[in-house]
């Protein structure tokens, strides 16, 4: 069962950054279009969050991917 959040959307993923801030991946409930939310939270005056839609979202995850084919994981 896929967790929610206190207002009943799909939490996607939990993580820590590398910083040790939380990190929050969640469905958004704009109602127009199908949408995500990115939360980060330092647990001080720095949280942020960006609002990315189908298109936005994909242009993120091709960002992340040439990323990772330009820095291998080390073995």
């Amino acid at each position: 069962m896929p967790e929610l959040s206190e207002r009943g959307f799909e939490v996607y993923d939990r993580f820590k950054d590398i910083y040790h801030n939380d990190v929050r991946v969640q469905e958004s409930s704009l109602a127009s279009h199908p949408a995500v939310w990115i939360f980060v939270n330092d647990g001080g005056a720095n949280d942020g969050a960006i609002h990315l839609d189908y298109d936005l979202a994909g242009r993120l995850i091709a960002a992340l991917e040439a990323w990772r084919a330009a820095h291998p994981a080390s073995a």
